[in-house]
Formats: C-alpha cells, structure tokens, sequence
C-alpha cells in the first residue's frame, strides 16, 4: 500500500466527486480512477459505489476513511521531524553544563530554544569543565558550558560570556558589610578541586598571596549547592560568581568583597 494511494482516495473521499478530486490533485482523472482501483484491489473491498454518475462510500470505505487519514498525518510528521532534523531544527541535543551556569546564562537560552526551536529536546548533563572537554572529544555532548581556559589542544568552536566577579559566601551573622580578603583567610576556604578549573583556582589562590595572606582550603567540593551547605555548617567561607546570590540559602549571607578578586 503506497502512500499516494492513500491521499488519493482521501480526495475522492472527500469530494464524491472523481473529477473534482483529480483536479485537487492536479491529475489527470485516468490515472487517479487506476489508483483507487489499485487500492481496492490491495485491500480486498470497494470503497466507493459507482451509480448514477455518482460516488457514495461503502460500508468499508466509511470504516477506512479515519484509518488512512490518520496514516497520511502521521507520515506527514514523521517527514516534517526527519527535515527538521536534518537542518538542526528537531531532535535532542546534550547540553554539558558547570552549576554556575544555571544561575545565569542557560536557564535564558533554554528558554530561547524552546520557543524558537519546540521540536528539539535538550539533555542537560552536569560535569566539570575537564570532563565536558572529554565528552565533547568522545561526541558524548553536543554543546558545553565550562570555566575558561580550557586548556586544550582540541579544535573547538568557543563562544566567551564576560567574566563574572566573585562574591563572598560566608556563615549568616547578621551583618551586611562587605568583606576582605583578610576576613576571608580567617574563616579559611570551601574551594572547587584544582583540576576542576586549575586557571580560576590559581587566579584565586594568586590574589591572596599578593595580598600577603595565607589561606587555608579547609574542604574541597565540586557543587555550588555542596560549597554553600558546608558555608552554612560553619566549615570556612566560599568564593562563588556573583550569579549564585539569587539562590536563597538559609544559613549563609553573601557580601562583596572590597579586595580585587575577579
């Protein structure tokens, strides 16, 4: 059973009428009448009573109408989400993600997407920026947001958002000043691991020693959500982008830092 069989005896369906639906169809009536014909044969029952110059369904034909109606749109979709694949504009794409970029960038292009593009799916995928390089190289994601630089060799398509200051996280003791690197290096630090964005933890790192302070890094964690529960259990004080104050944290109080630490 062919497709166009289909759509030509909707036509007819519809129309009652075999010249009307050839010229709908932009056919010559021979032809279309050879088609129906074909298709009855395949099914093994008319479909239409010819009487008196006109066409009626029968019983059977009545009962295939809705049947083939639903084949014809069902292909028509599958044919629409197979172009819209091709040009990019369907299917799932997997989006590799550090949390910091939750707290800003992604939830507005997620929602960009959905509105420009409904037919593709994202799988969003939480991972370091060293383990988004990896499955970047594997074909593993498709698109990843990562901490620069990524210190790589691999041929990669990078498009750079400004660089976002650094906010203090500390315990919650009800002041609303801002802090120094001094404060900071007596509470001791909650930091990401070194090999999960080495260039931002030496920045950080760096910025103290030029200060002539030494921090100690009391625990190490690779969420935000963990870095701001540990703040929270009184563990040390955290350097997060500035983004991560819209998430309201009970326990913890987030203050600017007068020292320059970008």
């Amino acid at each position: 059973m062919e497709l166009r069989h289909l759509r030509h005896f909707l036509a007819v369906a519809e129309e009652l009428h075999m010249g009307r639906a050839a010229l709908r169809l932009a056919m010559a009536q021979p032809p279309l009448s050879q088609s129906i014909g074909r298709l009855e044969k395949e099914l093994g029952v008319k479909l239409f009573e010819r009487a008196n110059r006109r066409l009626t369904l029968t019983r059977a034909g009545a009962a295939f109408v809705e049947e083939a109606r639903a084949s014809v749109l069902h292909a028509d979709a599958a044919l629409h989400v197979a172009r819209a694949a091709h040009d990019g504009e369907a299917g799932e794409i997997r989006i590799g993600f550090v949390s910091a970029a939750l707290y800003e960038h992604l939830p507005h292009l997620l929602s960009r997407l959905r509105e420009t593009y409904p037919d593709i799916h994202p799988k969003l995928i939480e991972v370091s920026t060293n383990e988004q390089i990896a499955a970047l190289s594997r074909s593993e994601i498709d698109i990843g947001f990562v901490h620069p630089p990524l210190g790589t060799d691999e041929r990669l398509d990078v498009h750079g958002y400004p660089a976002e200051d650094l906010i203090a996280v500390l315990p919650d003791d009800r002041h609303t000043h801002g802090v120094t690197l001094t404060d900071l290096a007596r509470h001791g630090l909650i930091m990401f691991p070194a090999a999960q964005g080495p260039a931002l933890h030496a920045r950080i790192m760096d910025t103290f020693t030029k200060a002539g302070l030494e921090v100690r890094i009391v625990q190490e964690a690779t969420r935000a959500l963990t870095m701001l529960s540990l703040v929270a259990a009184g563990f040390g004080a955290a350097l997060l982008p500035r983004s991560t104050q819209r998430l309201v944290f009970q326990g913890v109080r987030y203050a600017a830092i007068a020292d320059d630490c970008r």
